[in-house]
Parts: C-alpha cells; structure tokens; sequence
C-alpha cells in the first residue's frame, strides 16, 4: 500500500540519509543517492519543444559493457537509479540493463517513459520483476482526448492487470506538464489518467527557451490553483503530486552545485553532466567517462573544478527549477545552519516521508 502523504519530491529529499548528508558537510566524499541515466537519445515520439531533440539526431545508446563498468562501480553504493532518454524501454537490452543493475547492487530502480513499449510482453516482464517504479509522461491531451492518449491510457490500465494479477510491487504513475493555456485540461486529463489504475499522478512545470542560453518555465499562473480545484474534485484517495517548490517564486541560492553530488546525470553518449536539465550542452560537461572510468571518477579534479565554479550567479538553467539547483539551495542552508554550531542531527528527513526514497 502507497502512502498516499509521502512525497515524490521536496528539496529535502536530498537529505533524507543523515549519513550522507552529515559526511558532505563535514567535506567528505560521498557517493550520489541516485544516478540519472538516458539509455539512449533515440525516441518514438518528437514532441514540439523538447529540449534534446537536436541531441536525438546521432542515436547513441549505451551498451552493457559500458553499464557494466558504470554499476560496478556506483550500485554498491548509491541506492537509486533512474532510466530515461530518450525512450529506454525501446532499447532491446532494456530487459539486461534493469536486471544487470538489480545485481550490481541498485536497490530503487525507477523507469521514465512516455509508455509507446509498455504493452509489450518482454518490457512488462522485465518491469515486473527489476523495476520500483515507472512513470509514464503523458502527451497528446492538451486539446482533446487524443487517440495516442487514450491509448496510452489502456496500456496503463493493461500494465495495472499484470501487476495486480501477479503481485508485482512496481508502482506505476503518470505525470503532465503544467503551463496556464492548460489549465483548463488537468481535471478531465487528470481523472481519466487516475481511472486508469496509476497508483500517483504527478504535476511538473513545463520548461520553454531551451534553444536560448537562459531557459526557463512558462507562464505557470493559476496552475496550483487549479491543481487544487481538481484535488477536491478527485477522489479521496487519489495520490496527485505537486513538487511546489518548483513552482515557488523565490530565488534559488547556492555557492556550488552541491545537488550534482547526490544526484548525477549521464547521458546516452556517456558523459556526467551537471543535471538532468542541462544534459548534451557542451558548458555542462563535467567528465567523459568513455575516457576515465575509474573507481574514483566521482572525485575526479576535473569534476570536482566544474562542480565548484558553478553557482547560482552563472548556472544558466537555474530558470527551469530542475532538482540540482533545488537541491543545491536546501545544502546551502543546511551549510550555514552547521556553521553556526548546530550538531547536523536531525538534517535527514524520515524515508516514510517519501515514495522512492532513494530516487531523488
């Protein structure tokens, strides 16, 4: 049973391991809560307004000899994994990635997917067994009930059979990107969504201005209001996640990239970028790993230098509100409350308080 009061995501996650937390305030090396990884830029789908569609264009995909080397080194240690893309499940090792992970010592393994492969026997069965979560974005319902949407809707409700059938724990969720020209969608887009037996929904900004150097989020005025209107109209035990603080106006601050230590992204060419958001830009590589892979590329000088240059002044993508500069302000006040004497205790958040606690 989902606790339908944990959350999915709050800047606080990235301490909810005291720890960890604890050690990186103390200026230790610590290994990430979660590795993002894009197994492949290729995809089913070319949304309007992608940010990575130009970074599609060459097809990379990661081969298991890389994974290999890249789990053995991270899955003892870091908890969670994240595979997306592009559309992972479209990659025809997806079935080995997710069960190689599992071996080499990842213990959430979360799936982002826009749910075109879901239905196929292969993908489920390896869902079923490997995988914690999956959340499939849904498209194609800003005007009307597409046929691409409600047939995503049937895969889901055909994926809900399964598990409930075999008594899989894989929790399945759904999320929509929210800007104000759609909020007069997300109550019927939202019910039909949760009538397809997704045990969470989950709201996100959508982002624009990927092609300038300074993206940011589009006009979200009235979205959490409306969010609310469709709360109320939902029913009682319906999960609906909102990551609010992504939503806040207040200025994010940080000295350094610090949720770019708890949270590593990689994309499908193999290189560790500085967030999710920022994944194929050229100013946000922090080390090639197809040219060092060693344990203790994490501590690399190179990555290291890049992580520390970068600051709330200069990170070009502070715009978006994605988790690394989120996170990267909720460590800053963390940093000062421990440099005003305070002992660190009680830094780390309950994991009851959270769905995936290891996915951050």
């Amino acid at each position: 049973m989902i606790n339908g009061q944990a959350k999915i995501f709050a800047p606080s996650k990235v301490a909810h391991d005291p720890q960890r937390i604890k050690a990186y305030l103390d200026g230790e090396q610590i290994f990430p809560v979660t590795m993002e990884l894009d197994l492949t830029q290729l995809c089913t789908r070319s949304c309007p307004g992608c940010p990575y569609c130009s970074a599609r264009k060459p097809g990379l995909t990661l081969q298991l000899p890389f994974l290999d080397r890249l789990f053995s080194v991270l899955g003892p240690h870091t908890p969670g994994l994240v595979l997306t893309g592009g559309e992972p499940t479209i990659v025809p090792h997806f079935p080995e990635t997710v069960a190689l992970a599992r071996k080499k010592g990842f213990r959430e393994i979360a799936i982002i997917s826009n749910g075109g492969y879901i239905d196929h026997a292969d993908i489920q069965d390896a869902l079923l067994e490997y995988v914690t979560s999956i959340r499939v974005s849904l498209y194609d319902w800003q005007d009307e009930d597409s046929e691409y949407f409600i047939h995503t809707l049937k895969k889901l409700e055909g994926l809900r059979y399964r598990v409930e059938k075999e008594g899989s724990e894989l929790q399945i969720g759904a999320s929509m990107l929210t800007r104000t020209e759609r909020n007069h969608r997300y109550q019927t887009v939202g019910l039909r969504a949760l009538n397809s037996g997704i045990d969470w929904l989950y709201f996100h900004p959508y982002c624009i201005d990927w092609d300038r150097e300074r993206p940011t989020q589009a006009d979200q005025t009235g979205v959490l209001e409306t969010i609310e209107q469709f709360k109320e109209a939902s029913p009682q035990d319906a999960n609906i996640q909102v990551p609010y603080e992504r939503y806040s106006k207040k200025p994010l601050i940080f000295e350094k990239l610090h949720g770019s230590h708890f949270l590593i992204q990689v994309g499908a060419n193999g290189v560790n970028y500085a967030g999710p958001e920022c994944k194929y830009e050229d100013d946000a590589e922090l080390l090639d790993l197809n040219e060092y892979l060693e344990d203790d590329f994490l501590w690399h000088p190179q990555r290291l230098k890049r992580l520390g240059e970068i600051n709330s002044n200069n990170y070009r993508f502070i715009g978006t509100k994605h988790r690394p500069p989120v996170f990267s302000d909720y460590v800053q006040k963390l940093i000062s409350i421990y440099q005003d004497g305070k002992t660190g205790e009680g830094f780390g958040e309950s994991s009851d308080h959270f769905l995936d606690p290891s996915i951050i």
